[in-house]
């Protein structure tokens, strides 16, 4: 959907990903698949909600400054109904960190004027930093009143080892777990399609997806 799409940090409305040998900008193609990948799309899994628009914000592959925040939360906010965040603060167990000032505000805005007023929906990943300690009560993005934050449950509906425990999460999807436990398959960058997608990136877009069916029923 081009009207729920840009590329905040080259400045134009193309939000493909930077293709490289590492294909390290692989995470929001395989977040989006989660949400609404086409039925019987003959390549790889079909989208929780397949009927839903989606667009692309690319804003992680440069400075991720208050004002990048601020435009990709704020895009067009009577278009878009529901934004998914699968990024924050690092996972290490040391950093407290949220948004400032410019997205904070854009926060306020969505909630109150966004979606024809019934407030936009942002929905966060609240972190894989389990293993350090880290605890998602300290990241101002996933434990926001104006946010909801979803964590990971593996396919047994064990904890897996990167969960981080706090009051802020509100709901949990699946994702992956130890070495035995399957994880997410979902679009990847190529044309192609991967097993491997993990973490609580991988549940953020889950939940998404079951607020668009909500929404489209």
């Amino acid at each position: 959907d081009e009207n729920a799409s840009y590329d905040v940090n080259g400045h134009d409305p193309d939000p493909q990903p930077r293709y490289d040998f590492t294909n390290e900008n692989r995470h929001g193609t395989r977040c989006a698949g989660e949400v609404a990948a086409q039925a019987d799309n003959h390549v790889c899994s079909v989208g929780v909600a397949f009927n839903a628009r989606i667009g692309g914000v690319r804003m992680l592959d440069g400075d991720v400054t208050d004002s990048v925040e601020a435009q990709s939360l704020g895009l067009n906010p009577q278009h878009i109904h529901i934004y998914s965040a699968s990024w924050g603060p690092d996972d290490d167990g040391r950093t407290v960190d949220g948004p400032a000032t410019l997205a904070r505000k854009a926060f306020y805005d969505g909630i109150t004027k966004g979606r024809g007023s019934l407030g936009s929906i942002f929905v966060w990943a609240s972190g894989n930093g389990g293993r350090d300690s880290d605890n998602c009560n300290c990241d101002g993005y996933t434990n926001s009143i104006y946010t909801l934050s979803i964590s990971s449950a593996t396919e047994n509906g064990n904890i897996p080892w990167y969960s981080e425990a706090c009051s802020s999460t509100l709901a949990t999807t699946y994702s992956s777990g130890s070495g035995g436990e399957k994880q997410i398959v979902t679009t990847d960058l190529r044309q192609s399609c991967t097993e491997t997608h993990t973490g609580t990136s991988a549940s953020a877009p889950l939940a998404a997806g079951i607020i668009a069916l909500a929404l489209e029923a």
